[in-house]
């Protein structure tokens, strides 16, 4: 069997991973900040709507390496990103969904808005 983590998201994160601090407010409630990685990615999103406009928003993701955490973040943990090379530095969000890829990673859906009491 091959290890897609070991040989795919381990060496694609040394390159492309930025420095974040996970606050594990829903996996972990009451445990302090902690530092990790992550791959952030932001893309443009365009809907149509029924009247011909453009709607036009971005989404912001997180990929991580799940062998990187003993509890990973999940929905209503929050994310800043601590990285000060990075052009998002200084952003916090928070997890609003979370999906495993079933090859060692997860996506992380970041939000900017409060999550949902």
């Amino acid at each position: 069997m091959i290890d897609f983590d070991a040989l795919v998201l381990k060496p694609a994160g040394v390159i492309f991973q930025i420095r974040i601090s996970v606050t594990p407010l829903v996996t972990q409630p009451g445990e302090p900040a902690y530092e990790a990685n992550g791959v952030y990615t932001k893309r443009d999103l365009d809907v149509e709507m029924q009247d011909g406009t453009i709607f036009s928003d971005h989404e912001v993701s997180l990929g991580i390496r799940l062998r990187d955490f003993v509890i990973p973040p999940d929905q209503g943990d929050l994310i800043n990103i601590i990285d000060e090379r990075h052009p998002a530095f200084g952003q916090q969000y928070w997890v609003g969904d979370s999906d495993e890829d079933g090859q060692g990673g997860a996506m992380l859906l970041l939000r900017t808005k409060e999550p949902p009491s």
